[in-house]
């Protein structure tokens, strides 16, 4: 990850210079299109939806002033895949991006923001978390990406931008656009856990730290809508509201989300306003929509040529009540993280109407009208149903794999680092590859473990989660220790047994652990790089070589086992191994400063150097 900087001087001053001349601004204002993405945000903890002192006033004045779409689905409940179907108009074999960690968008597919950027419009995007770091490949086609994100100071405890400083890096961009169109996509990490409002939603919300996330959520939109205004562009603005995803709260014991498919993390808000587009006020929509869409509808709102290909829909004319949802659509998600992170099968999901199927070793069907909490599985006495929804399914996939980028095209450099960050915000993967057999009807295998079947060993593992959150980690490792003889093939409790205990201290055995492990899992770029810094602790430099170069071998973006291996040989005194292995490394990671500044002192220090 970069070094964060604080906000430059000049872009507060263009911020207040604008905000003070904003009074005499002309009535209709620039084109403003704002993409706001709101992780981890159930649709029934949003008071438009339903809930009762939800604290969500912004989101439910766009919704009674725009149009809020009742059954909109996300394409996985997790974040990258999710965003990279917002981006692209694509579900997930459509774009490539399975998971979290492992993947990046593949070069050369069209984005949102390059069909907007070619529209005219300036393009920004302010991101929260660094699971949505630019080098895993949405920051194609903006301007801006500012993923400037910090972090703390151990090597397995990562952080993520609060809301307000998210707001305020857009606000500042917005600032400096003037008059030109511009779109700015902005994410908001809250309510993800772990959940820490701050006051006053925490007082507001005792006993539901969650809810307390939310409000604050909607508080930092609030803010980012404000700030809009004030810089001239309250009029002629569309804004989308959307969750990448929801929260499983322990519903279905599933503590937080990736491995099911319920509506409490599949389901999700979706609220479209703007008057000077023509969007319809006080609309709700019922029927399915998938955030593939949001692609398709953004780019039509704003006059622009739509991307070729993709398998969404544009909602641009039910926004503005000139159509209704397609009747009958079904939309579909998917559930790698139990096949790459757990060894389990994974699952795939299917809404058309009122029904959905949850394919699974052991198929799930619901009446969402009837049961939509999902608890009355209706699959032993509707077969057919079943039968038919795994069909559609099918058809789905094929029409997905028919504009699918070709395997390996993957742009970005994604790093020991990043997968790090995103393990101790709570994501699995332990640098697992892709799938195989690919995305459809290969993910779910019969032969393995229904996640259904592990809710136990789910709460066990959560348990152990939060011990290490809370710096508990001798009492998580002895946790996790009981649940990998449990689930020995399960690479996601092996590899949280290791952290743990380096966490604890116990650095041998740790070590034993990982060495475990790479026999394992030789395909972990992460667990043979992770082998590797222990080695090295422990005084065996020729060791830790053959990890950290066996993990750039198993994952050709692999840029920390490099550098790790760069410097290893330095500080030996290999100054040509160490050019050479960090001139890879470069190649790798171009933009990465501290690479381009280790080649220079080591260039410099060379016998031959003038």
């Amino acid at each position: 990850m970069r070094k964060r900087f604080g906000r430059p001087a000049a872009l507060a001053a263009a911020l207040l210079a604008a905000a003070a001349g904003c009074r005499d601004a002309p009535p209709a204002g620039p084109a403003t299109i704002l993409l706001v993405s709101i992780d981890t945000l159930r649709a029934d903890r949003v008071g438009a939806y339903g809930r009762d002192g939800a604290g969500t006033p912004v989101i439910d004045r766009l919704a009674a002033e725009g149009v809020r779409f009742d059954r909109a689905q996300t394409t996985a409940p997790v974040t990258l895949p999710a965003h990279a179907s917002m981006l692209t108009g694509r579900s997930l074999p459509a774009h490539g991006v399975f998971d979290n960690g492992a993947f990046a968008l593949p070069a050369g597919l069209p984005t949102l923001a390059e069909g907007l950027a070619a529209a005219g419009f300036r393009t920004g995007a302010f991101v929260s978390s660094p699971v949505l770091a630019r080098r895993f490949g949405l920051a194609r086609g903006f301007d801006e990406y500012d993923d400037r994100i910090g972090r703390s100071s151990s090597v397995v405890q990562w952080g993520a931008r609060p809301g307000p400083e998210t707001a305020r890096q857009a606000l500042a961009w917005l600032a400096l656009q003037g008059s030109e169109p511009a779109f700015a996509w902005v994410h908001f990490f809250e309510p993800h856990r772990p959940y820490e409002p701050p006051e006053p939603y925490a007082s507001q919300h005792a006993g539901d730290p969650y809810q307390g996330e939310v409000a604050a959520a909607d508080a930092a939109l609030g803010a980012l809508l404000d700030g809009a205004r004030a810089l001239g562009r309250g009029r002629n603005l569309l804004v989308v509201v959307v969750a990448d995803h929801g929260e499983g709260l322990g519903d279905h014991g599933e503590p937080t989300h990736a491995l099911f498919l319920y509506e409490t993390t599949v389901r999700v808000p979706l609220v479209i306003w703007g008057p000077d587009f023509g969007v319809a006020a006080g609309r709700s929509v019922g029927g399915a929509v998938s955030v593939a869409d949001l692609a398709p509808t953004i780019l039509e709102f704003a006059g622009a040529k739509p991307l070729p290909d993709g398998d969404a829909l544009s909602l641009a004319a039910v926004a503005r009540g000139i159509a209704e949802a397609p009747a009958g659509r079904a939309v579909f998600a998917e559930a790698h993280t139990p096949a790459l992170a757990y060894g389990w099968s994974g699952l795939r999901a299917l809404v058309r109407g009122e029904q959905k199927l949850i394919d699974a070793p052991r198929p799930q069907l619901y009446d969402l009208a009837a049961d939509p909490g999902e608890r009355s599985d209706l699959a032993a006495d509707r077969p057919e149903a079943v039968r038919d929804g795994r069909e559609a399914l099918d058809g789905l996939l094929r029409r997905a794999l028919a504009i699918a980028p070709a395997p390996g095209a993957a742009e970005g450099a994604v790093s020991a680092s990043d997968r790090d960050a995103l393990r101790a915000l709570g994501y699995a993967g332990g640098g697992a590859g892709p799938p195989a057999a690919g995305s459809g009807g290969a993910l779910v295998d019969p032969a393995r473990v229904d996640p259904h079947d592990r809710l136990e060993f789910l709460a066990r593992f959560d348990r152990a989660a939060t011990l290490s959150q809370k710096g508990q980690p001798k009492d998580a490792a002895a946790l996790l220790a009981e649940l990998a003889a449990l689930d020995p093939a399960n690479r996601e409790v092996q590899f949280e047994l290791g952290q743990a205990l380096i966490l604890s201290g116990d650095a041998a055995g740790a070590r034993r652990v990982f060495e475990r492990f790479v026999r394992a899992f030789p395909d972990s770029s992460l667990g043979w790089y992770r082998y590797g810094q222990l080695l090295d602790h422990a005084g065996d430099p020729a060791g830790a070589e053959r990890a950290w170069r066996r993990a750039a071998e198993v994952d050709p973006q692999q840029v920390d086992a490099l550098k790790a291996l760069a410097s290893l040989f330095a500080d030996a005194g290999r100054l040509d191994d160490a050019i050479e292995v960090a001139q890879q490394a470069a190649r790798r990671a171009p933009d990465d400063p501290a690479i381009r500044r280790s080649l220079e002192r080591w260039e410099q220090k060379r016998p031959d150097a003038r």
